[in-house]
């Protein structure tokens, strides 16, 4: 009989962002991007969807013992997003009317199929402060 291999936190993630990414294309977005990554910060999805060019952050979470995923999304990653998303849009052309910020959990409730429970938070959290806008 073989061992198991272990699943690390990083390949977890990974999971949980590809479900994620599976999960907003059922619903009309297209992903343009996955783990665009600058100094300042790292976002696991951008997506676009009826002019709007969302930033998505992917949190999962096997049981509460952590916290729930959205309360993983604290000030400082805030920050963090916010910067790295000012890097994108200062290098890319404008195709959007509008951005926004989501946030996709998964867990720790599973749904009837047993998988890990998705739910989409649309325009999660304002960056105005960061942006000073």
């Amino acid at each position: 009989m073989g061992k198991t291999a272990k699943i690390n936190s990083h390949q977890k993630g990974k999971k949980a962002e590809q479900r994620a990414a599976l999960f907003l294309r059922l619903k009309g977005y297209r992903i343009l991007k996955r783990n665009f990554r600058v100094p300042q910060g790292e976002i696991d999805l951008i997506a676009f969807k009826k002019e709007t060019l969302v930033f998505v952050e992917v949190k999962s979470r096997k049981t509460l013992t952590q916290g729930a995923p959205l309360e993983a999304v604290s000030p400082h990653k805030v920050r963090r997003l916010s910067a790295a998303a000012a890097v994108y849009l200062a290098g890319t052309p404008a195709p959007f009317t509008a951005c926004r910020f989501d946030v996709v959990t998964l867990g720790p409730e599973a749904n009837w199929l047993g998988l890990a429970k998705i739910r989409h938070f649309e325009n999660a959290f304002s960056v105005e402060e960061y942006f000073n806008v």
